[in-house]
């Protein structure tokens, strides 16, 4: 078993150091009150802890740059200047794209935040799979202990604490993990929220019918900055040129004036003919017609991605669930022929092999979720 060689590797590698005992090596590395950084303390799973969209809403709303930016344009929008003005093309050109940007923003902080929500989630109901572990080793201690008590050999008597170590490590590694899940999550939604969040979550999946056109098809219509390209080339006219060269320079494409500084631009603007301007403004339409061509296709590639990833991990976790139902099959039957002949030992190792599927399973609803942020985020839509 993969867990007996992790145990067996880290007990050659602590031989021939001084022996001490649990209590002894754990209190060297225990942090002392008076030091201020510590983990959290892990806490049961409570009522009052958020769901995963009310956690994605959440961390939409208090986005830092999305905020920021559509302080700006608000800002800008009621300034006394602004007041007793229409909006000129490079008005409607810049609000667009900006109100792109922090949409954008958003739906990443909520599918991060998602994202988050699971995570913590999955290493929960990881803790629950460890209790369990650690509980089958203490009910085979006491058993092999009576076989002992009996006379009878027993093959490898610290096979079980090499386990419990192994166990022990992985308790560990999962708290940390919970506690820097929260100090994530605190970034996207605020302490008062992340540190005690316990999310509950049944680790079953819905199947999806879904096509992966539609996803497309979704993207197509709701992808915030697909709609926003398309929705400025209508602004690509005489008096937006110049802005439209400097997005142009900053986007990576050559301005359709690139010979002239902006400030000969200005100065012989009046000389240029009407066929030159026009000839800008459609070489202009006609860049941006690629860049949205361009954008279309990584979107169309980015659903495809999703839906991939999705879809393989909801085809696993079956998988690792049917492995785990041959192993309870298997301990059922191994339980009934204990009546007539003992095999403990083959107990011990199948129920210890139904927990690693169990866990394998857990990793794979894990990865569903994850997909399907991102499936939802590369679709455009809200969480």
């Amino acid at each position: 078993m993969l867990a007996c060689t992790s145990s067996l590797g880290l007990a050659q590698n602590i031989t021939g150091r001084p022996n001490l005992d649990a209590e002894q090596a754990s209190s060297m590395f225990l942090v002392s009150s008076s030091i201020p950084y510590q983990f959290p303390e892990s806490r049961e799973a409570s009522p009052e802890s958020l769901s995963a969209v009310e956690v994605a809403r959440l961390a939409s709303d208090r986005c830092g740059i999305a905020n920021a930016i559509q302080s700006n344009i608000k800002a800008e929008a009621t300034s006394p200047k602004r007041e007793h003005q229409e909006n000129s093309c490079s008005d409607v050109l810049f609000r667009t794209l900006q109100n792109a940007i922090a949409c954008r923003q958003r739906q990443t902080a909520a599918a991060s935040a998602w994202k988050i929500h699971y995570g913590i989630a999955a290493c929960l109901l990881a803790t629950k799979i460890l209790d369990e572990t650690e509980a089958i080793l203490r009910e085979q201690l006491q058993a092999q202990l009576a076989l002992v008590d009996r006379g009878v050999p027993i093959p490898d008597p610290l096979l079980v604490d090499r386990l419990k170590t192994s166990v022990s490590d992985k308790r560990l590694e999962n708290d940390s993990k919970i506690s820097t899940l929260r100090m994530q999550l605190s970034a996207l939604i605020g302490p008062e929220c992340a540190c005690n969040h316990s999310p509950r979550e049944d680790d079953t999946l819905v199947p999806s019918d879904v096509a992966v056109c539609e996803h497309i098809d979704q993207a197509m219509r709701c992808r915030c900055d697909l709609v926003s390209l398309r929705s400025v080339r209508g602004t690509i006219r005489e008096e937006s040129l110049e802005d439209w060269n400097t997005i142009a320079s900053f986007l990576g494409g050559t301005p359709i004036f690139s010979k002239r500084s902006p400030f000969l631009w200005k100065l012989f603007r009046t000389k240029q003919s009407q066929n030159d301007i026009q000839r800008a403004i459609g070489a202009r339409r006609s860049w941006l017609d690629k860049i949205t061509s361009e954008r279309t296709k990584q979107v169309t590639m980015e659903v495809e991605l999703a839906f991939e990833r999705k879809r393989t991990a909801a085809l696993r976790w079956v998988n690792a669930g049917e492995q785990t139902q041959n192993w309870e099959e298997r301990i059922r039957q191994l339980e009934k022929l204990s009546e007539v002949q003992g095999n403990l030992a083959q107990q011990f190792e199948a129920k210890l092999n139904r927990l690693q599927s169990r866990a394998q399973q857990l990793e794979r609803w894990v990865d569903w979720h994850q997909a399907q942020a991102d499936l939802i985020l590369a679709t455009g839509d809200n969480l």
